[in-house]
């Protein structure tokens, strides 16, 4: 264990904290205020412990307020981050059918979402319990109620100087009410045009108030539908059409050439041993009488009966969820209050998915008649394969999760002289349980099938004939999970005035921190072993404990002199040190900032600074994961064929990474160009070194290096990232086993311009308006897994839009508000296989580039306040019913489902919306 501190590094953050403490006295001569001057209310903005009187700083923060987000038309918080312009590329949208059902993340500046550190009331949460693709943790803000809510402040840029790892892409802070005068009733309800999504959302708001104490109990319940693909015709589209030989095909997707599955019904008896030839497909009849709507027959195919995997696919999943929040103060006398916060919620959530299928080998002993999926299993074998949709299975297939989370903060604020101190503990705890329906039981299937087409044993089955209730039942299983995750933290943090200068006061923060987080995941034991069909791994378990020391100082360093109105130096330094197994150890971060105001009105802003990021726990101490995974190449000796590679696949942590090292700087500009108008301009750039990745396919098999052949005998036994090669039985070299891991890649960077405008029109006859702008544009995306290799961008090459913006215009007049809110996202580059036949007739398969076009959905809210303290709103979602780009019909990925980018969270399938709302407070 590396539990040893980095004494240089150590005793520089602890000089820092030690400065504040030791010129407490010098402060306490000379602090005073002007009797003459009114004193300004300081708040904590997110970036800075110091208190300060207004949100514009060193750093960009962008503060979305309550009355934002009623306006906005979006229905939950995990939306209003999604659209923030500083959130870009892949994050999730709580539609993932892996690892991380239900869930939604946020992903600042494109550099990963378990590289933006998401905080409630200024405080860390715990990780949602499962790793998102099984490698990276992050924290859920699906579950966060908007009733809640009295604002968001987003930090773009670096702040590990302030608040440790993660805080890489920026820093997302959620600030929830902490009191409320009486009580407030509200229910809405809203539904899409296209059909499915219905949803129903109830809150009960109460406020609490002594003259001593201030409390807020919040409840609300979240009721959301599914929307499957066949309720989205632009998307599902299935007809049967004639391709160019005049042969009678079946579609489905945008371009109606989407294929349906070859696993409906199929078996292949290599040797004969019981047919007179090797193929048995299923006539029309059978594929009716098995799959009834969804079989599909094509006698042009490879198979003749095929079933559509689209129709029963979950674009959204239906869900309900319950929220409580409870927050209260306490004044103990007129400088101390103690505080304490409960957030609990648990939601039940449910991903429909189209019917198992499955294929698979197996032998036979030739003499005993004894049935394998193992072929070395004997001496002399027969060799058998099948494929299968298990549509006898009772019911629609499902996936179950039920996310349970808690968190707990309590402590105490005062003062101490002329200082402020907090000191407080927070717990977080969160459970996640999975239920993957209609799995088939492997021992159960060997036992129950035959390849003999006439063996009359009922307790046998033929693959090709329909399961009776008894065999299904004996072959259906669920594969469960359950993770949880915690986490605990002390933190004191000491603030004030520390000494007065020519210039103005010197302001300092010191905080001390000590924290532990843990994780378990788990999987059933029947999973674990192999014991369903595609299936199959373990979980992993850790924890770790971190104690920090860190210090933040802001110096006015000229003031009211000719073209200087202002002129202060900001600087923070922290010290993290991790006690675990890994290779982390301890990490010190800096940053230095400074903003100019030649006048009052304009400020110029530059900051710069190091951050740092511990790898996630499960990519350190998850366990040996045994999975499938599979790639396509050009068939290595048939011309214009495309060769299907399965092979087993591992994964496992690893204890020797090291920290992702960072560094950022930003330049900006803030203005108020009038009383009604203000405008900021940022230019920024955050580059990573070491950036922890999971290495793929693709680009394992591009490096020669990763072949561990001759090496090595088994995957399982393999201590490093790589993979192994077999012969297949037409003599064909392929892909044996992979062993996959996370590595300390070499550089990923992300730089881009970001510029806001606020307008306030000078009141009318009509009423008043309000015009708000925000757009971001990425300069660059890059990234290159390991030292030597060329710099990706991946703006050209991994559809990073390099637009995103939004806009609302606003009118209110007496009980009357309405707000239309526009949201953009530019087109996204991107490179994949194309295939198509050019100009002469030639068939042509290469890597190009190809361009979604722009997206953009208007969002129109209404409202009215009725004498009697209610208030009505309606309002549209999605005015134009805008659907997700499409990839260009020679793409290959054109026709895969969900047929669109739905890595890119600013997408959505779920078209135009309306909402109908009331509230009542009493």
């Amino acid at each position: 264990m590396k539990n040893q501190m980095k004494l240089s590094a150590l005793t520089l953050a602890m000089t820092m904290a030690a400065l504040t403490t030791s010129s407490l006295h010098a402060a306490e001569q000379t602090a005073g205020k002007d009797a003459n001057n009114e004193e300004m209310e300081k708040i904590a903005v997110t970036g800075s412990r110091i208190k300060r009187a207004d949100f514009e700083g060193v750093a960009p923060v962008t503060v979305i307020t309550a009355d934002d987000i009623e306006n906005s038309g979006l229905s939950s918080i995990a939306e209003v981050l999604q659209s923030s312009v500083a959130n870009n590329g892949g994050s999730l949208n709580g539609e993932s059918d892996g690892y991380t059902d239900s869930a939604s993340s946020v992903n600042l500046r494109g550099m990963g979402a378990n590289r933006t550190l998401v905080l409630i009331n200024g405080r860390r949460q715990a990780s949602f319990p499962s790793a998102a693709g099984g490698t990276s943790n992050f924290v859920d803000v699906s579950d966060i109620p908007t009733a809640a809510v009295d604002r968001v402040e987003i930090l773009t840029g670096g702040a590990s100087a302030i608040y440790g790892s993660d805080a890489v892409g920026g820093v997302v802070n959620i600030i929830l009410k902490k009191e409320y005068d009486g009580a407030k009733v509200e229910a809405k309800y809203s539904d899409t045009t296209q059909g499915g999504g219905e949803q129903f959302d109830f809150s009960y708001l109460q406020g609490i108030n002594t003259e001593n104490s201030q409390s807020l109990i919040m409840l609300e319940y979240r009721q959301v539908g599914a929307i499957q693909t066949y309720q989205r015709d632009d998307l599902y589209n299935p007809a049967y059409y004639e391709d160019e030989d005049g042969d009678t095909r079946w579609g489905a997707g945008p371009f109606g050439d989407a294929s349906p599955s070859s696993w409906a019904s199929w078996v292949r008896d290599y040797s004969k041993v019981y047919t007179d030839d090797k193929y048995s497909p299923v006539d029309e009849a059978q594929c009716t009488n098995l799959f009834g709507d969804k079989g599909i027959y094509v006698e042009a195919g490879s198979y003749d009966c095929y079933y559509d995997k689209y129709a029963d696919r979950g674009l959204q999943s239906e869900y309900d969820r319950v929220n409580l929040v409870v927050n209260s103060t306490y004044d103990l006398n007129d400088d101390w209050q103690l505080y304490g916060m409960l957030n609990a919620s648990y939601k039940e959530s449910t991903k429909y998915k189209d019917e198992k299928g499955f294929g698979d080998y197996f032998y036979q002993d030739e003499v005993t008649g004894a049935m394998s999926y193992d072929k070395y299993e004997f001496e002399d074998y027969n060799k058998f394969q099948m494929r299968r949709r298990m549509e006898e299975y009772p019911g629609p297939r499902t996936y179950d999760t039920q996310n349970t989370k808690a968190s707990l903060a309590f402590g105490a604020n005062g003062t101490i002289g002329d200082y402020e101190l907090d000191i407080s503990w927070s717990s977080g705890y969160a459970l996640y349980e999975k239920q993957n329906h209609h799995m088939v039981s492997a021992d159960a299937l060997l036992d129950m099938v035959t390849f003999d087409p006439n063996n009359s044993d009922p307790a046998k089955w033929y693959p090709n004939n329909k399961l009776t209730s008894e065999q299904a039942e004996a072959l259906i299983g669920d594969s469960t999970k359950k993770s949880d995750s915690s986490m605990h933290q002390f933190q004191a943090v000491f603030t004030g005035d520390l000494m007065e200068l020519e210039a103005g006061t010197v302001g300092f923060a010191t905080t001390a921190e000590w924290a532990r987080e843990s994780y378990e995941d788990t999987l059933d034991e029947t999973t674990m072993s192999g014991g369903y069909i595609g299936m199959g791994g373990t979980g992993g378990k850790g924890d770790r404990d971190r104690v920090a020391v860190a210090g933040e100082l802001q110096i006015p360093l000229l003031a009211n002199m000719t073209g200087v109105k202002s002129l202060d130096l900001s600087a923070a330094l922290r010290y993290d040190q991790y006690l675990d197994d890994s290779d982390v150890g301890g990490a010190t971060t800096p940053q230095v900032g400074l903003s100019y105001r030649p006048i009052d009105e304009v400020m110029v802003r530059a900051n710069w600074g190091k951050s740092f990021r511990a790898p996630d726990m499960h990519r350190l101490y998850s366990g040996l994961t045994r999975g499938f995974g599979g790639t396509e190449y050009p068939h290595p000796t048939i011309p214009d064929e495309i060769y299907e590679d399965d092979y087993e696949s591992f994964n496992s942590g690893n204890l020797n990474l090291t920290e992702e090292k960072g560094e950022f700087w930003n330049l900006g500009f803030v203005a108020n160009v009038s009383d009604n108008a203000d405008l900021t301009l940022d230019w920024w750039n955050i580059e990573l070194e070491g950036a922890v990745k999971t290495i793929s396919t693709d680009e394992m098999l591009e490096d020669q290096s990763y072949n561990k052949d001759g090496q090595y005998t088994a995957c399982s036994d393999m201590p490093e990232v790589g993979y192994l090669t077999e012969f297949d039985d037409d003599g064909i070299q392929n892909i044996a086993c992979m062993r996959k891991g996370p590595i300390n890649s070499a550089y990923e960077a992300s730089e881009g311009i970001d510029a806001s405008f606020n307008y306030l029109f000078p009141e009318t006859a009509a009423g008043e308006f309000k015009f708000k702008l925000a757009a971001s544009y990425l300069l660059k995306k890059e990234y290159q897994e390991k030292e030597g290799d060329e710099i990706e961008e991946q703006t050209e090459t991994d559809y990073f839009p390099k637009w995103k913006g939004n806009a609302s215009l606003s009118w209110s007049y007496e009980d009357f508000r309405a707000t239309i809110a526009y949201y953009y996202t530019g087109e996204a580059v991107g490179t994949d296989l194309f295939e198509y036949v050019d100009a002469d007739g030639e068939d042509v398969e290469s890597i190009e580039t190809d361009t979604l076009d722009p997206y953009q959905t208007i969002n129109i809210t209404l409202s009215y306040t009725a004498p009697w303290k209610g208030k009505f709103t309606a309002g549209v979602k999605n005015l134009t019913d805008e659907m997700p780009p499409l990839y260009d019909v020679r793409n290959d990925k054109h026709n895969d489902w969900p047929f669109y980018e739905d890595d890119n969270s600013s997408y959505s399938a779920k078209g135009r919306s309306m909402f109908f709302g009331y509230s009542q407070k009493f």
